[in-house]
């Protein structure tokens, strides 16, 4: 699936495009999940042909966000531009915020500490780079709004470890309980859009990227060294430096971006085509299920916003 990244590519299994690839969290990967930071893996069959996942950043900038859920649900799903991929971040965060509460009531019913753990965070997707976003904040994981401090988390001991364990298996089956009403055609749409990787106007357009950094005095001629810059400026706490480069990035990927989100759209629309009878039961289910977690686990959807 598409990879999500810290800066979405569903590893949502993800942003790339969710930053997990498309598989669904479960057990004990759960705790991995609810950082919301993991970068998404490609397809294995295409690992080799993607580049390197963006650094996992600490999730600690503070952006605009909106609880306006979108006129057509299924952009949520089947993001095909950057700004659309906002809405599958913030979906994908809603699941791991009321895993994230499932999981502290559980724990404070037996009254046993969270494991030590990020608080969910939205989760960009490096496949469909959000551009826009990108060069204002920089790339920073973003904490979602509702989130609970895990400041006090702490490693359990004795019988406090199986509980630990015992809760966090319920929480994941409550983010893959959400998931599962979407995961199956998000896979899908994640593993069509990957092709777009090596279309030929694509990788032609992409030809760019390593000039307009020279021309900037960057020394990145790909996205994999371009990577590995913003990783040593992020390890070395260079918040100037970062957001130079993320605005560098956002002009630099631009041209290349404006083609594959041609190309994006169209294969999105012959996709919705091919798949209306799994569209129509997500138009139903997936609203409704949104109802459902944000009553029962007293949460509410958020999307990241300019």
């Amino acid at each position: 699936m598409s990879r999500r990244t810290p800066f979405p590519r569903p590893t949502a299994g993800r942003h790339s495009t969710r930053l997990v690839a498309s598989g669904a969290l479960t057990g004990l990967a759960f705790l991995t999940g609810l950082t919301g930071l993991t970068a998404c893996s490609a397809p294995p069959e295409q690992a080799a042909a993607a580049p390197a996942p963006p650094p996992r950043p600490a999730a600690t900038a503070a952006v605009a966000v909106t609880s306006a859920m979108p006129a057509d649900v299924v952009d949520m799903v089947l993001p095909t531009t950057g700004e659309q991929t906002r809405l599958t971040q913030g979906l994908d965060a809603f699941g791991r915020l009321a895993a994230d509460k499932a999981l502290r009531t559980c724990l404070a019913e037996h009254r046993t500490p969270a494991p030590p753990h990020e608080p969910p965070a939205f989760v960009r997707f490096s496949d469909i780079p959000d551009l826009p976003f990108i060069d204002r904040n920089g790339f920073n994981g973003v904490i979602v709004p509702g989130a609970a401090d895990s400041t006090g988390d702490r490693p359990a001991e004795g019988a406090g470890r199986g509980v630990q364990d015992r809760c966090m298996k319920t929480a994941a089956s409550v983010e893959q309980s959400l998931r599962s009403v979407y995961v199956a055609v998000q896979s899908s749409w994640f593993q069509e859009e990957s092709s777009l990787r090596t279309h030929p106007r694509a990788l032609a357009a992409l030809k760019g990227f390593g000039p307009c950094m020279a021309d900037r005095k960057i020394a990145a001629p790909d996205e994999n060294a371009f990577f590995a810059l913003v990783d040593q400026r992020m390890q070395a706490g260079d918040t100037t430096g970062e957001h130079t480069l993320a605005r560098a990035y956002s002009a630099c990927m631009k041209p290349a971006e404006d083609v594959r989100s041609e190309l994006r759209k169209a294969l999105g629309t012959r996709f919705r085509a091919d798949h209306r009878q799994e569209i129509d039961a997500l138009n139903t289910a997936l609203p409704a299920k949104i109802r459902e977690f944000e009553r029962r686990y007293d949460v509410r959807i958020s999307f990241p916003a300019l």
